[in-house]
Formats: C-alpha cells, sequence, structure tokens
C-alpha cells in the first residue's frame, strides 16, 4: 500500500497480512503477545515517521535535490565483520556520512535536525545527563547483545530499519516461528518489478533525507547484512556505488546466523530444538545468500568491487582499511590513521565469548561443502573432513 507516493512511504501490507494469519491460524499466547507488541511498535513507528517525513516536506525540501553519488555499501552474511569494518571506516568522518542507531527509526532530515538539538541541549544545559541515561538504557537493553552485535542508540549501525519499516526485511520474522512459511522477505531481487521499485524510491527517499542534512557533502557509507539479497535493486538505483564483501567460513557464518535470528526464539517456542526446520531455515538463508553472492562478485567490476576475508580483517584491521583505500583510489587522512592506530590497539584484544556449530542446527560440514565447495575454494576455506 502507497502513501501519496512510494517516495514518501511505502509498506507493503501483504506480507503484514500473512504474518497475522500465520500468528492467529493457532493458538500460542506467547506468540500472541510478540505479534500484538509489533503492531502496536509497527503502527506507532509509522505515525511519528510520517510526521517528521511532513516536517521535511514542509522544512527540509531541498532534500529532494540530494545526489547520492558512489555510496559505499559493505555487505556479507551476518557475523561477518561488517560492523566492525563499518565502524573503523566511519572513523572517516571527513569523507563518509552514516547513520547511527537511532537515526534509523526515522530517517528524515527533521529527525536529524531533532538529533542534534537533543545532543546539544544535552551537553550544554543537562551536561550529558540525557547521553548517560541512554547508555544505562542500552546496557540493560542491548548488555546482553555486545558478543554478538554491539548496539547502542549512539553507535554507527546498518539501516535495515529502513526495509523493516517496508516489512521488506527478514528482520521482521524475528519474533516468530514461521520463517519457513513467508518467503516474501528474503530476496527483493526476485520480488516482482513494482514491489522493488516502491522499496527503492523509499530507500533512496529515506537517504536523501538523511544526507541533506546530516553531510550533504560527504559519501553515504552503509552496511547490512541482509542486502546480499538486495543487490541488484542497490545497483539498479545507485549504479555509481562501491561494494565492499566480506566472507567468512561457511562452517562458522551459517550457525552464527541461524543463533542471532533466532534469538528471540526462547521467548515464544522455549521448546523448540536447534534442528527444528524453523531454525534450520535461517541457517538455509546464510546458505543461499552464499550462493546469490558468488553473482554479485562475478557481475561488478573490479573499480566498484573489492572481496575480503573476515579472517584477515581480524588479523590486520588496519591493512584491511589501508588496502579498501588503495583499491577504490582514496587518500587516508592522517587524522584517520591516527585513530586506526588506537582502534588496531583494541581489537587485539578481543576474542567471541560463542561458539555456533553446524552440528547444532542439523547440519555436517560435508553437506555444506557440497554446496559451497566452489566458494569455499575460491576463498580458501579449508573443507575438514
Amino acid at each position: 500500500m502507497k502513501y501519496f507516493s512510494a517516495s514518501f512511504y511505502y509498506v507493503r501490507y501483504s506480507t503484514l497480512g500473512k504474518i497475522i494469519r500465520e500468528t492467529y491460524r493457532q493458538f500460542n499466547w506467547r506468540v500472541w503477545l510478540l505479534s500484538a507488541l509489533l503492531i502496536f511498535l509497527f503502527t506507532l513507528n509509522q505515525f511519528i515517521h510520517l510526521f517528521f517525513r511532513l516536517l521535511d516536506e514542509i522544512f527540509h525540501r531541498g532534500y529532494k535535490k540530494q545526489k547520492i553519488e558512489q555510496p559505499v555499501f559493505i555487505i556479507a552474511n551476518p557475523r561477518s565483520g561488517t560492523t566492525f569494518l563499518h565502524r573503523l571506516m566511519a572513523l572517516d568522518e571527513e569523507r563518509f556520512t552514516y547513520t547511527k542507531y537511532a537515526h534509523t527509526f526515522f530517517m528524515t532530515s527533521s529527525f536529524v535536525q531533532f538529533y542534534f538539538v537533543f545532543r546539544w541541549l544535552d551537553r550544554k544545559v543537562l551536561r550529558g545527563l540525557i547521553s548517560k541515561l541512554l547508555n544505562k538504557f542500552d546496557d540493560k537493553v542491548w548488555g546482553g547483545w555486545d558478543d554478538v552485535h554491539a548496539m547502542g542508540f549512539n553507535k554507527a549501525e546498518e539501516d535495515e530499519l529502513v526495509f523493516a519499516q517496508t516489512m521488506m526485511s527478514v528482520g521482521v520474522m524475528m519474533p516468530f516461528p514461521y520463517f519457513r512459511q513467508i518467503h516474501d522477505t528474503k530476496f527483493l531481487d526476485r520480488e516482482p518489478e513494482d514491489v522493488r521499485n516502491s522499496v527503492m524510491d523509499f530507500y533512496e527517499s529515506c537517504v536523501k533525507r538523511f544526507v541533506f542534512r546530516a553531510g550533504k557533502n560527504k559519501t553515504y557509507l552503509a552496511k547490512n547484512v541482509m542486502s546480499t539479497g538486495r543487490f541488484k535493486s542497490l545497483l539498479k538505483r545507485f549504479p555509481d556505488a562501491k561494494i565492499i564483501y566480506i566472507a567468512r567460513h561457511p562452517y562458522d557464518s551459517v550457525p552464527s546466523f541461524a543463533s542471532m535470528f533466532t534469538a528471540l526464539y526462547p521467548l515464544h517456542s522455549p521448546d523448540m530444538p536447534d534442528t527444528d526446520p524453523e531454525k534450520r531455515a535461517w541457517a538455509q538463508l546464510g546458505i543461499d545468500f552464499f550462493k546469490y553472492s558468488k553473482e554479485m562478485r562475478d557481475t561488478l567490476p573490479a573499480s566498484q568491487f573489492i572481496g575480503l576475508n573476515y579472517d584477515d580483517l581480524l588479523d590486520d584491521p588496519q591493512g584491511t582499511l589501508r588496502k579498501i583505500y588503495a583499491h577504490f583510489n582514496w587518500t587516508p587522512s592522517e587524522k584517520l590513521l591516527a585513530k586506526l592506530s588506537k582502534e588496531h590497539a583494541r581489537s587485539k584484544s578481543y576474542k567471541s565469548a560463542h561458539e555456533y556449530s553446524l552440528e547444532q542446527y542439523g547440519f555436517t560440514k560435508q553437506e555444506i561443502y557440497a554446496e559451497l565447495g566452489d566458494i569455499m575454494d575460491e576463498f580458501g576455506f579449508e573443507k575438514e573432513f
């Protein structure tokens, strides 16, 4: 359904309808409660977002002329270092503008303006009181995710919420135990042309609104682990875009994918084993993304694409960033290099406290290699059997 035009607001309500039908097809009070909460929050978000978009039409109409030139998209399977690389590149504030988590709820010029004013008042009048309270809130709400995906309202974050607001993100399926039954959200590139155009109209409008107020003379930098399934749509809309792809060993990334996106399942399906088809469906999407990413790598010219190895990124983040800059003919500033040295020292102490296995979700290494052997060989990943 469209409000006036897709660039102003777009929601694919047919997907929301499918979620509601599946939810109430059988009684599960936990799912019903989560569904009611989701619909309430989704509706509230729409009204507030529409309010800020209307303010844009009054006070920030110049966003319509904002050009988005050579945006940079970091793409990979979830848990493959995209957040780490995104936040490293975000240190180059002279070159890039990027969304923080707070921005992604209402990605508009008016909200960015509100965010700036709010920060100024907090610093000058309230002496950082609001920031301290928000940091405590982040620790309470997102603290359990720190080793999975460190989150916070003031941290650099992917813009997936923009796609979730259109109901075209697999993220909207996280609170529900029927990911297998609904396929609309997985690959935007495979959806009908009118849907693809409408979603990208809305997305482009969000990016323009954000860049217009946050950094109109800078390059838009985004990372999004779900954009493997929409890379063709992104390139059609932004033909001069540059894509950075990170590959992690499928034996690690596939179960990590499943673990991350079934993190809410204990709330509504506490007795569901990890080998249940509903959870395996998330792991299968990780496998499908690997396969589709090969098409992306084969399609793009070297001038627009660079592929990285996850292990190389962790072992030498500074060297990896230099490699990216050299590939795209960017010159890192002295300020950026100084920041990178500090981040490199900090990252060396990182070690994940979580380990996931293919067997946990009912897969074997032989099965994964049978499906992804060519990709594993391409990146030099050992088959280990």
